[in-house]
């Protein structure tokens, strides 16, 4: 008796891991949207999707607290990141914003553009190389953390472009 029950919890707990194990990871879902995974930073907890028209999702990701990446620039993540993401672009994008001279600029859309990502800050377009964007950034509580001590960028310099 022991032993069919014994079995029986290892059968369950097999097919718990096995149907836990299916569901994909945000990085795996902006991937299959043409985005690199680095556009995200290490602290996601959670997220969830809802189909929209023409295949693409609003999405919502959730981070532990919000927090600052430093990539060509420095980008402040609120704990909560929503938006519409379709083949190569992410619009009504919320909870994300760039440094520009002494002023944090709402990034309002991302867009794949060949080997650059395309950042719509207002009535500013900014383009940044994907490579920047490959691996999943660490995620740092305070600005000056994120910041990489050894460049000799300032971090409010931001190569602007109107459009």
């Amino acid at each position: 008796m022991a032993s069919s029950q014994m079995s029986l919890l290892l059968v369950a707990l097999l097919a718990l891991t096995a149907s836990t194990s299916a569901i994909p990871t945000v990085y795996d879902f902006v991937n299959q949207f043409g985005f690199p995974s680095g556009v995200l930073p290490d602290s996601v907890e959670s997220y969830s999707t809802t189909p929209s028209d023409g295949g693409a999702y609003t999405f919502a990701v959730y981070l532990k607290k919000p927090c600052y990446v430093k990539y060509d620039y420095l980008v402040h993540f609120e704990s909560e990141i929503t938006g519409k993401i379709s083949n190569g672009q992410i619009t009504e994008l919320k909870g994300l914003k760039a440094q520009s001279l002494w002023f944090w600029l709402s990034i309002d859309q991302i867009k794949v553009d060949g080997s650059s990502l395309q950042f719509t800050l207002g009535l500013l377009s900014v383009k940044s190389d994907i490579s920047f964007f490959e691996a999943i950034p660490t995620c740092k509580d305070k600005a000056l953390a994120a910041c990489d001590q050894s460049t000799n960028k300032l971090i409010s310099q931001l190569p602007l472009k109107l459009e």
